[in-house]
């Protein structure tokens, strides 16, 4: 079988000036061109220029060097300490040992940033999937408990669809049942991490131990990496922590200092790419871990305790004929025919308390009652529920005409997240189909996702103001 030109893509020039200075993919190399120069691991091409050689910094970050005639290509002066770094992480890691007395902390993969390692050979980040591997790279975690790991699958988690939920939460269910441990840790991507903690908030009832998700908004290969500190923390937290349920372990702070336990329904991204991304919506968090001190501060006042006895359910059904809705200037009635004909439920995210353009004032908004009609027809058959599409407080459809009106037209209040709500509804859906066991499922709380009240105190007021 011939050999595979590792430097396919780059064209034929670049190609020759690299194997002259016998380069290859995962090499330490130093890049003069005029006066400047630049250091980092050589990446193959995916994409782009072919004349254009991709580094990866030290900082982590890819960068494109034009190459022409007049630029030299060497090895870098520390080429050998990484090619032994390359023969280390290319053997096997040692096999684990029980030790007896120490908690069971079982790690489900699904993908994510977490769940991958630097690979030197080539300068890429690949999938961790042994937990000896996940222990090779954080090897704090055998000090705090026994480790098990196992893939459910590798995706990016803006990929995943109602089924994979339903794939994570079974494995979640067989670990606890059929395995026993003392915890789950659910290594998952962090862009749709807040719709999966409710999924599995809903489909996993009467938890004996945590289910914590854990992510990172860094890589491993990039030095402000979060990856270890959320990991490490999530499994304190498991084997300290006398709590019981679904929840996240995230940055709780932009340095390496704190992490938060937050509620699996009252979560939401914040930022896309800061560490502390996470923060809890109209709730406090769970807990708080301080990693150098290696305590832990519970928030929560109220919350289920472990106990190894309680038998575990699982509810794992989703219906996917689910759809969030946002309502905004310029949306048309005519909009809601597709969901009409594909869908089995709407959630809407309203503005303010919970509003939908419906009125009729000027000629510009004649068209707006045809909305409040469809609305009520759908209503009549399939549930409709209404959210706020503000972050912060709780819908309420009691204090204007408008939200009076949809009322009228069978649009239901969702004291919750529009994302959480979203959820629920393909829970519940995926429990029942009776319109009227739906409704008593989407107004009972189930995994603390219901906002009671709106708390002013509960707005983040603090530091918006420079000095």
């Amino acid at each position: 079988m011939p050999k595979s030109n590792p430097w396919s893509g780059y064209s034929a020039a670049l190609q020759e000036q690299l194997t002259k200075a016998g380069i290859e993919p995962g090499h330490r190399a130093e890049i003069m061109k005029g006066k400047t120069k630049t250091t980092g691991m050589v990446m193959p091409r995916t994409a782009g220029d072919p004349d254009t050689l991709v580094l990866k910094l030290d900082s982590g970050y890819n960068v494109g060097i034009k190459v022409d005639k007049s630029t030299k290509i060497t090895h870098a002066k520390e080429e050998k300490t990484i090619r032994k770094a390359a023969e280390t992480s290319a053997k096997p890691p040692k096999a684990l040992s029980k030790t007896p007395g120490k908690p069971t902390i079982a790690i489900l993969h699904t993908g994510g940033t977490i769940a991958s390692k630097l690979d030197y050979r080539t300068g890429a980040t690949v999938p961790v999937f042994t937990a000896e591997e996940m222990v090779e790279m954080f090897p704090e975690l055998t000090q705090i408990a026994n480790i098990r790991a196992k893939i459910v699958f590798q995706m990016f988690s803006e990929d995943m669809e109602p089924e994979h939920w339903s794939a994570i939460a079974d494995k979640a269910y067989k670990e606890l049942t059929e395995e026993g441990c003392d915890g789950i840790i659910i290594t998952h991507g962090t862009d749709t991490m807040h719709y999966t903690a409710p999924a599995l908030a809903f489909a996993l009832r009467d938890l004996p131990v945590p289910v914590v998700l854990v992510g990172a908004q860094r890589s491993s290969d990039r030095p402000s990496s979060d990856a270890g500190f959320n990991l490490i923390c999530a499994a304190r937290f498991i084997a300290q922590a006398d709590w019981s349920g679904v929840a996240i372990c995230m940055h709780a702070a932009p340095d390496d200092s704190e992490c938060w336990v937050l509620p699996a329904t009252r979560t939401r991204k914040m930022h896309t790419s800061r560490r502390d991304t996470f923060r809890p919506i109209n709730a406090e968090p769970i807990a708080k871990i301080n990693y150098s001190l290696n305590s832990i501060k519970m928030l929560a006042k109220k919350y289920a305790k472990k106990d190894l006895a309680r038998i575990p359910k699982l509810y794992k059904d989703f219906d996917r004929n689910v759809a969030l809705i946002k309502m905004r200037p310029g949306f048309r009635a005519e909009e809601l025919d597709y969901y009409a004909s594909h869908m089995r439920g709407l959630v809407i995210e309203g503005t303010g308390l919970g509003h939908a353009p419906i009125n009729h004032r000027d000629d510009l908004t004649s068209g707006h009652p045809y909305l409040l009609k469809k609305l009520e027809q759908f209503a009549k058959k399939s549930p409709v529920y209404m959210a706020s599409q503000c972050v912060y407080g709780r819908v309420n459809l009691n204090v204007y005409s408008t939200g009076r009106d949809l009322k009228a037209a069978g649009v239901k209040e969702a004291f919750m997240l529009p994302e959480t709500a979203m959820v629920k509804l393909m829970w519940a859906l995926g429990q029942t189909k009776e319109l009227k066991k739906v409704h008593e499922l989407m107004q009972g709380d189930i995994a603390g996702e219901t906002i009671l009240r709106s708390e002013v105190q509960e707005f983040p007021d603090q530091g918006l103001e420079k000095e």
